[in-house]
């Protein structure tokens, strides 16, 4: 392994019964920090994610969810700490390799047709061209359309399909509901949903409406995960409690 067995893991090798599955971490991060400039974002953060979980990342904005997401993407540099994601070091090709990043930013060229976005992806990823067009055919919206005269709810869309389409084992996904009205809400939950048995760490204002997606809630404060729970009745008293609410 690229890095030291986590003290859990550790644990559950010395003292499983033969019923005891071994959980396998997809992602994990030590003693991650990340600063812009002299202000800390991220101090020491600790993050373990399963094969097959779905985490929901919750805290109020400005508090660092976007941060990790793109230093996990290995879109921005970090100080000090350890990534690793399916045993890949990040940053590194190979590790941006099993990743799938969905930014809540709008960084796609405006004069490409949104068919030509699909097949410029399909490449250089694993690319499913098929998710791609049954997802542009749900939110209504032509192959020949150019992305740059999509309103920001649509541009939003497309980029959550093409990062959904992308075959890979991790989806890093930031606020994927954002600018959208409820009807676009659900059609994005459904083609999430189509990607299940994947693993995801996602970002969401809409906490009510991702909640039955999500396997794990974790909770970030001063630069740290600091609670968490997979109870979703339990989210918004948690909530409240770590963050004043």
């Amino acid at each position: 392994m690229l890095f030291e067995e986590s003290w859990t893991v550790r644990w559950l090798l010395k003292y499983r019964t033969a019923t005891t599955p071994i959980i396998t971490f997809l992602l994990h991060v030590k003693g991650l920090y990340k600063t812009y400039g002299r202000r800390p974002v991220l101090k020491g953060l600790d993050l373990e994610v399963g094969e097959g979980e779905r985490v929901f990342l919750l805290a109020p904005n400005g508090y660092g969810k976007s941060t990790l997401l793109k230093v996990i993407a290995n879109v921005e540099p970090f100080q000090s700490g350890e990534i690793t994601v399916k045993g890949y070091r990040v940053p590194s090709p190979q590790s941006r390799s099993v990743i799938s990043y969905v930014s809540e930013n709008d960084n796609l060229y405006e004069g490409f047709s949104l068919g030509y976005l699909g097949n410029f992806s399909a490449r250089f990823w694993p690319f499913d061209l098929d998710y791609y067009r049954e997802f542009l055919s749900l939110i209504a919206l032509p192959e020949n359309v150019k992305y740059g005269s999509l309103s920001k709810g649509q541009r939003m869309l497309v980029r959550v399909a093409l990062g959904m389409a992308k075959d890979v084992p991790l989806y890093l996904v930031d606020e994927p509901l954002s600018a959208l009205d409820f009807l676009l809400r659900e059609k994005v939950i459904k083609m999430m949903e189509r990607r299940a048995d994947r693993t995801f760490l996602f970002t969401s204002h809409q906490i009510d409406e991702l909640a039955g997606f999500a396997t794990r809630f974790v909770f970030l404060k001063d630069g740290k995960i600091v609670k968490e729970t997979s109870d979703p009745n339990a989210v918004k008293g948690i909530y409240g409690e770590v963050f004043g609410g």
